[in-house]
């Protein structure tokens, strides 16, 4: 009996610390951070052009392989599986260029609340906007 109870407790305390581990890659930063790497023109505003830029940078960041696709092991963290699922209509299990940056578009959408072509500090600091981040960064 003993032996089951120090199992139970060891399981527990290792899903405790799995669960610990997992955290946004936005943790830490609020939205007025993270702007000051993605608006380049610093006019205090992320729009499209600026997004898809540091898309793009990133893509080619997170893939080592150099195949021009990245698999949900190389976007652990930024995208979770029924992200990439549904932007993955060839369902080839991998993101191209385009499926990628389809994604960051509709991301960037969803955090532009009032629909001005701009994201501020403020809509990233939302959770769409968050969500956003935590694609981009």
């Amino acid at each position: 009996m003993m032996k089951i109870k120090a199992t139970a407790l060891l399981a527990a305390l290792a899903l405790a610390a799995s669960a610990a581990s997992i955290v946004p890659a936005t943790a830490g930063h609020n939205g007025c951070e993270a702007m000051h790497a993605l608006d380049p023109d610093h006019d205090g505003t992320m729009d499209w052009h600026e997004a898809r830029r540091a898309a793009k940078h990133l893509f080619y960041a997170l893939d080592p392989d150099k195949d021009g696709t990245l698999d949900l092991r190389e976007v652990s963290g930024r995208v979770g599986i029924l992200s990439f699922a549904r932007f993955n209509p060839d369902r080839d299990r991998t993101l191209d260029m385009h499926e990628f940056l389809e994604l960051v578009k509709y991301r960037f959408e969803r955090a532009n609340r009032d629909n001005d072509g701009t994201i501020d500090c403020r809509e990233l600091n939302r959770l769409a906007g968050l969500r956003l981040l935590r694609v981009l960064q």
